[in-house]
Formats: C-alpha cells, structure tokens, sequence
C-alpha cells in the first residue's frame, strides 16, 4: 500500500495527485499547509498524523495472500455508526449480506485507523469484490444552511456525486431538508442544493443527501472527484 501511486496532497486549496509515499515526502519540503489523503482514508491527514499511518499499515493491515485468519477483533462503520467488534470470519459473513459498501468503514482493533472496504486487500479478495477507487472523496470546506431552527453552518469532510459528509452538526433529524451553499477552495463554484438529511451520529457527524443537485453543480463535483479517480 504505502509504495503505491494512491497519495494525493492538498496546499493553498489546490489537490495533487496521485503519488507514492516518497514523492509525497519530496513535496511536503515546499507545501504550505499540506494536508494527505490516500484511498481508502475518511479524511485528510497532517504529515505527522500521514506518516504514523504509514507506520501502522505496514504493522497492522493483513496481507491479501495471507492464509490463516487475521487475529483480533474488527469493527464496522455504517454511515458512521459503529457497530460491536467483531472476529475476522464474522466481519466477511457480516459485509457478504451488503449489497453496498459506499458508506462502510472497517477497522482492525489493534491498528485504530478506519478505512473503506476498498482499500484492506485482503477483505477484498475475501468478500470476492473488484479493487477500485470509491466516489467518495474528501474535501475541505463550508456548508452554511437555512435549517428549520434557522441559519447554521457545518464543516464538510467528504464528498460526492451523491451527497456529503459533515461534522459539527447540530439538532439535525433524519429526513430534514434544508437549503444549502457549499464553499470549498477545492470547487470552482458554491454548490447551492437542497439536502436531505439521511444519518445523524453522536459525535456531531452526518450525512447529507442531494436532493435534485443541479448539473452545473453536479459536473463541478464530478471533476473534483474524478482527480481522485485518476490512475
């Protein structure tokens, strides 16, 4: 993983990428600000937080030729709500009755870090599915809303064609719409669009649903997430 072209960098709103960890490195001596994101991870990380992954994916993630089952106890994130650990067999039997894994995080216990279905090749060649790289992107930016009880504004993690993921939400039920303008130095335009809420967490996460998005709105977000689909 970590000697793979799946690094892209972000430094005064601009994204670069694809790259392997070591070209990553190079750039960093002359990023402003740099924040990483690699397949598979939720958000963007800083150097510091980038390489201590690195660290733990050559210690943790289990190989894809590997022949006795991983040890240990997983976890598993639905539109980030967490459900019980589980034993590796459990976490393959459990992931085979889904029939989509676009808001599915999983996570080996002992490595702490969340990744997407996609990008733990041995749950890969597990579970039979084809390698790829997921729509779902993340972005930084601002989401300012007329909500029911008024004006709010929100942090967006993540993106895509479909909808987005935000956190600092507050008071948001499921199924609430409201009108939303999107800001993000990574977006040529801000994306007005009626969302839908369709998760609430905890932990001030949510997910978000476009509702009718515009194709001038629509084509801007595709050709974000395209550079992250770019071999």
């Amino acid at each position: 993983m970590a000697n793979s072209k799946i690094w892209f960098i972000l430094s005064e709103g601009q994204v670069n990428g694809p790259f392997d960890h070591e070209e990553i490195e190079t750039r960093l001596a002359s990023a402003k600000e740099p924040q990483i994101w690699g397949r598979g991870q939720s958000e963007w990380m800083n150097p510091i937080r980038w390489r201590q992954s690195l660290k733990e994916s050559f210690q943790t993630l289990p190989s894809a030729s590997a022949t006795s089952e991983p040890q240990g106890f997983w976890k598993v994130r639905i539109e980030g709500k967490e459900k019980s650990p589980m034993k590796y067999s459990e976490l393959i039997a459990y992931l085979k009755t889904l029939n989509d894994f676009s808001a599915v995080d999983i996570c080996a216990d002992s490595s702490g870090i969340w990744r997407e279905v996609y990008a733990v090749p041995r749950v890969v060649e597990d579970l039979g599915i084809s390698r790829r790289s997921h729509p779902r992107v993340p972005i930084v930016g601002t989401l300012n809303c007329e909500g029911t009880k008024g004006p709010f504004s929100c942090r967006v993690i993540s993106i895509s064609e479909g909808g987005l993921g935000i956190n600092d939400a507050r008071d948001l039920q499921i199924g609430e719409r409201f009108e939303g303008s999107l800001t993000s130095p990574n977006l040529y335009v801000t994306v007005n669009a009626t969302c839908e809420v369709v998760y609430v967490g905890n932990d001030g996460y949510a997910g978000l649903r476009f509702v009718g998005l515009p194709d001038e709105f629509k084509s801007s977000i595709i050709e974000y997430v395209n550079k992250f689909a770019t071999v």
